[in-house]
């Protein structure tokens, strides 16, 4: 028993020896002297050698000079986490307000710890200010896997030397017109940092200066310029800084002030080109850019249309289309500056052209004559050339000649067996033909039959102006027609009147009072142009004009047929005729067709045109009841305008009849 005894403690000495054997764990910067620049960035790694002893964890806190560095990053290492453990990490934290580095890190989920060195964690720092600065560790522990404290932990302290450094901004400040501006205010804030400077500047004078360090400033850091006078003037602008001016440790900015534009543009050289029959263009120019306004209208003061050009420029052009032909456009300018400074002129005017048209005369000709037609251009401008294609039934009309044109030279190409003629003008001389132009005289023959006629078509080839540009002209046709003469008179068929009777008027006695309308219908089938019938034997116009009934040839009129119809007759009863005049398209006239009318005596009870003795013997029957005559129309017998047959009536007309004195002639 006392030999084991002696062997345990032989083997506890021997343990104790091994431990104090081994270093102790050592927890270090690295590197541990930094000389760097003011504004630079840079990193320090803390590591740990644990020297042989299982490090299952690790802590440490960092106080330092928050006004000559600042943290900005701080991140893990790989010292615990090596074998592919995992770790947990509490705390890691960094404050630059009070200049305090927190990290701690433990491995989780295994048993054993760390032997083998490595960087426990990477801190990033910015110098700021310059000067020598020692970064030192507090705090520091280390533990074993039974999350003991592991003693003796050695560490060690880092000098950080930091250089200063310069970064000016300088410039000078003046107005956009070249005058200095005395002691202007100018600050420049980083956009990237939220940092502001203010420049330092003396009352007598346009220079600024900005001196600052790398720490406040880095390339491609976005800067923005505020400058200002006393005078409410200003200007802002946004400038990023380049890796070069970093290396030169500043640049240069001048900067420039607007001064505010209070004057509207100045307006001259207004003019209306290239005016044509349903546009013009407005062009005018401005003393400073500007944009372009045209107002306009038809009547002196009153624009209702505007066409806006909202490019800025010094000089000035706006189109104006879809005008109507041959008007006086009353217009204005405007032109408003970057400053909204608004100008407008006085009131201008211009007339449009009359519609450009391309037009061939109608022609007229008997069977085998000859007949002229002009080819005419109307309303033209500086026209020089003219292509132009005539297009005709060759069976009705043939081309003899094409001569007479207004152009330099002219020729044609005639092809009479397809039906078509070309015609070619043009200008040799310089200037172009203005007005109404004689394109050329078209001599055609009637070579078809009476009545008939064809379409003189035209087809506009070419139509250019008389410029090197050769700008083509758009224009219109107005087609013609060619008919040969027709001597044969019109046909009328089927003459009526409606009724075929009338009542004699009996206007001139105021007992009397009969009025009749008369409907009046004909029927052509000969290209009838006009139609007049003739009413002066009933009283009525010799010239009544008759219309068509739209899309038939039956031609009617209705009109008062008993006015003026008393006087006309006598005591013989006769028919009386109407007669038609029909007159077609080349002026031939029928007049040989007539209606028949009756004309009604009063009186007549028997309808054979005159009074009789039986007439008057049957009225007075009537009157007196006698049986028989009950069916007579009492209004043929109403002689004493009292709109009934009387007494009185029907011994009037027996005594006319009878021709007792004091009757005289009826009426």
């Amino acid at each position: 028993m006392k030999n084991i005894n002696v062997i345990l403690i032989s083997i506890a000495i021997l343990c104790i020896a091994a431990q104090s054997a081994q270093s102790a764990p050592i927890v270090s910067f690295e590197p541990s002297n930094q000389n760097v620049l003011q504004g630079d960035l840079f990193t320090m790694n803390i590591t740990v050698d644990p020297q042989g002893v299982e490090t299952m964890g690790a802590q440490y806190y960092i106080y330092f000079d928050n006004t000559m560095l600042n943290a900005t990053q701080q991140i893990e290492g790989t010292f615990l986490s090596y074998d592919g453990a995992n770790t947990l990490i509490m705390p890691n934290r960094f404050n630059n307000t009070i200049g305090l580095i927190e990290y701690g890190e433990t491995r989780i989920g295994v048993t054993n710890g760390v032997t083998s060195p490595g960087v426990l964690a990477t801190i990033t720092f910015l110098a700021k200010e310059p000067g020598i600065m020692d970064l030192e560790m507090s705090d520091v522990l280390l533990s074993d896997p039974e999350a003991n404290e592991i003693p003796g932990v050695v560490v060690t302290s880092a000098t950080v030397n930091i250089s200063e450094t310069h970064f000016d901004i300088s410039g000078y400040v003046n107005y956009d017109n070249g005058d200095p501006v005395s002691g202007p205010d100018v600050t420049v804030t980083n956009l990237n940092t939220s940092e502001i400077f203010i420049a330092q500047v003396n009352d007598s004078s346009n220079y600024y200066l900005i001196s600052t360090n790398f720490a406040h400033i880095s390339s491609d850091h976005v800067l923005r310029f505020d400058a200002s006078d006393d005078f409410g003037n200003s200007s802002s602008f946004d400038y990023t800084v380049t890796h070069v001016e970093m290396d030169y440790e500043g640049f240069v900015q001048n900067i420039t002030l607007i001064i505010p534009d209070t004057s509207p543009p100045a307006i001259t050289n207004i003019i209306a080109n290239d005016i044509t029959k349903d546009s013009a263009t407005i062009t005018w120019d401005t003393d400073e850019i500007s944009d372009s306004l045209v107002k306009y209208g038809i009547s002196p003061g009153d624009y209702t249309q505007t066409v806006y050009g909202p490019e800025n420029s010094l000089h000035h052009s706006i189109d104006l289309t879809g005008l109507a032909l041959d008007t006086t456009y009353y217009y204005v300018v405007n032109s408003t500056d970057a400053s909204s400074n608004s100008a407008e002129s006085i009131e201008y005017q211009f007339t449009t052209f009359p519609e450009i048209i391309v037009v061939i005369d109608d022609a007229v000709a008997m069977t085998g004559n000859n007949a002229i037609t002009s080819l005419m251009i109307t309303n033209i401008t500086n026209v020089g050339t003219a292509d132009i294609s005539l297009i005709y039934n060759q069976s009705v009309i043939q081309v003899i000649d094409v001569t007479n044109s207004d152009f330099d030279f002219m020729d044609a190409d005639i092809d009479n067996m397809n039906g078509i003629t070309r015609i070619g003008a043009f200008q040799t001389s310089s200037g172009g033909l203005n007005g109404n132009v004689t394109v050329a005289n078209i001599t055609l023959l009637a070579a078809g039959t009476g009545g008939e006629f064809t379409s003189l078509e035209l087809t506009i080839n070419e139509l250019k102006e008389a410029s090197s540009e050769e700008i083509s002209i758009f224009a219109g046709v107005r087609n013609g027609t060619f008919t040969i003469w027709e001597t044969t008179p019109p046909l009328i068929l089927n003459p009526t009147a409606e009724p075929s009777s009338i009542p004699e008027d009996t206007d001139l006695d105021p007992r009397w009072g009969e009025t009749a309308y008369l409907s009046v219908t004909i029927t052509d089938e000969c290209g009838v142009d006009n139609v007049i019938i003739n009413l002066s034997s009933i009283g009525g116009v010799s010239d009544q004009i008759m219309t068509r009934i739209p899309d038939t040839d039956i031609w009617t009129v209705t009109v008062n047929a008993s006015t003026g119809s008393a006087a006309l007759f006598n005591d013989s009863y006769q028919p009386h005729y109407l007669t038609i005049y029909a007159t077609d398209t080349f002026g031939n006239v029928n007049s040989s067709m007539g209606i028949p009318l009756t004309v009604m005596l009063n009186g007549d009870v028997s309808g054979n045109g005159e009074v009789t003795l039986y007439d008057a013997t049957y009225l007075a029957n009537h009157i007196l009841n006698k049986p028989g005559f009950e069916t007579m129309n009492p209004q043929v017998a109403e002689v004493s305008g009292n709109s009934a047959v009387s007494f009185y009536d029907a011994m009037y007309l027996s005594k006319y009849i009878l021709a007792e004195p004091g009757f005289g002639v009826l009426h």
